[in-house]
C-alpha cells in the first residue's frame, strides 16, 4: 500500500480547526482531508470489533463470567479523568486529548489512561510495523508476536484479565480524525468503554479500550452492557453541534466497507442511545439532512437488524450496527456549507426528536 507523505500537526483537532493564521489555509485543509480519507485503508482483522462490538468476535481465552451480577453494573459518563502521562508534543497525547474532548462533547464520557493498555498498543504497533500490515490479530511465529487478539496482547503486557479489551488501528497519525469520519470505527470509539491505551508513531496508530465495570466476563471485544452508560433518556450524536468536518468519506477506506456500492459518500452522521439490554431497540421514522439553503441531501439510513421492522421502509439493515446506533450516510460528498440533521424515532417505543447543525468544508 502506498503511503501519503504529509506534515502532521500534533495539536488537538479543536486547535487545528481554528482560523487563526495562514497555516489554516485551504491547502492545509486539503492535506488533512486527504490524510483522513486514506487513514483506514486496508484496516483488517477483528472486523466489527474496531473499537468495540455488541458481541465479542472472539471468545475470551479464559472465560471468567461470574455466577452473580457485578456491582455496580455500570457507571454514568465521566466528566473528568486524571492527567495523562504522555509527554507534551507526543502524538499519543494529541490522540488521547482529541478523543476525550470529542467524547466529552458528545456526552458519552471521558476515558482513563491505562499504562498496561498503552504498552500493549505499542507492542502491537511494533508487530504491525515489523510485518508491514494493518490488523488487530497477530500470528504466532511472526516478529513481535505477543498475543493472538487485543485481549491476549493486553494481558501479556500486564493488564487485568478481568475486563473486555477492543482495539482500533490506523496507518495515520490523524487516527482519531479518521475514526470520526467513518461508520463502524465511529460507533466503536464513542461506545461504553472506560479506559484507553494509545500508541502513535512511525505512521501507525493503535488505540486499545478496556471495560471492567459490570463486565460479567472478559475477553476480546466490548459488550453492550456495563461500562459508561448514558441515562435511559439520553442521546448522543456525531458530528456534534457546530462541528466542522471534512465533507467527503470514502467507504472503501474503512474495513469492513459500510457501503460497497458507493465510491464516494458524504461525512457519516450518527445518532445513538443507550441499549444495554437485549430488548433495547432504537427505531427510525425519519433521519434526514438539509444542506445550504435548505436543499434536501440524498442519504442512506442504516439501522441495526432488530430496528429494521419498526423503522422507515427504505432503511437499510446493517447487522454490524449496535442496537442503540443508527447512521445517516449521504450518498455523495457534501459541498462546503452548513447542514442540519433531523432525527425522529423511538427508543423502546418512547419518541425521540432531535435536530442539530454542523459545517462541512
Amino acid at each position: 500500500m502506498g503511503k501519503l507523505k504529509v506534515t502532521v500537526d500534533p495539536r488537538p483537532a479543536k486547535v487545528r480547526g481554528r482560523k487563526t493564521n495562514m497555516q489554516n489555509s485551504k491547502l492545509t485543509l486539503s492535506v488533512l482531508a486527504t490524510a483522513m480519507t486514506l487513514a483506514l485503508a486496508a484496516c483488517g482483522g477483528g472486523g466489527g470489533d474496531d473499537g468495540g462490538s455488541k458481541n465479542p468476535t472472539t471468545p475470551p481465552t479464559t472465560p471468567t463470567t461470574p455466577t452473580t451480577p457485578q456491582v455496580p453494573t455500570s457507571v454514568p459518563p465521566a466528566t473528568s479523568v486524571g492527567t495523562p502521562t504522555y509527554p507534551a508534543g507526543d502524538f499519543r497525547l494529541a490522540s488521547y486529548t482529541d478523543l476525550n474532548n470529542y467524547r466529552l462533547a458528545m456526552g458519552v464520557g471521558a476515558l482513563r489512561q491505562d499504562a498496561f493498555l498503552d504498552a500493549a498498543a505499542d507492542n502491537h504497533l511494533a508487530y504491525m510495523k515489523a510485518n508491514a500490515l494493518l490488523a488487530h490479530e497477530e500470528t504466532v511465529g511472526k516478529p513481535g508476536f505477543t498475543g493472538v487478539n487485543p485481549y491476549e496482547q493486553a494481558v501479556a503486557a500486564g493488564a487485568s484479565k478481568n475486563q473486555w479489551v477492543s482495539q482500533s488501528a490506523s496507518m495515520s497519525a490523524f487516527c482519531v480524525d479518521s475514526f470520526k469520519n467513518s461508520v463502524y470505527h465511529l460507533q466503536g470509539i464513542t461506545s461504553n468503554q472506560e479506559t484507553i491505551g494509545v500508541a502513535n508513531r512511525d505512521g501507525y496508530c493503535v488505540i486499545n479500550f478496556g471495560l471492567s465495570t459490570g463486565a460479567n466476563g472478559s475477553g476480546y471485544g466490548l459488550p453492550s452492557w456495563g461500562g459508561q452508560q448514558l441515562p435511559a433518556g439520553g442521546m448522543a450524536y456525531s458530528p456534534v453541534d457546530g462541528e466542522r468536518v471534512v465533507g467527503s468519506f470514502t467507504p472503501a477506506g474503512e474495513s469492513p466497507n459500510p457501503a460497497p456500492d458507493l465510491t464516494a459518500a458524504g461525512h457519516p452522521i450518527m445518532f445513538r442511545v443507550p441499549a444495554p439490554e437485549s430488548t433495547d431497540v432504537l427505531t427510525v421514522s425519519n433521519f434526514s439532512l438539509a444542506g445550504p439553503g435548505g436543499a434536501v441531501v440524498p442519504v442512506r439510513v442504516l439501522v441495526p437488524s432488530k430496528a429494521k421492522s419498526g423503522s422507515v421502509s427504505n432503511a437499510v439493515e446493517d447487522a454490524r450496527l449496535f442496537a442503540g446506533v443508527v447512521f445517516m450516510l449521504p450518498t455523495q460528498p457534501l459541498s462546503a456549507g452548513t447542514y442540519t440533521a433531523t432525527f425522529s424515532g423511538a427508543r423502546n417505543g418512547i419518541a425521540i426528536n432531535k435536530s442539530w447543525s454542523f459545517t462541512a468544508f
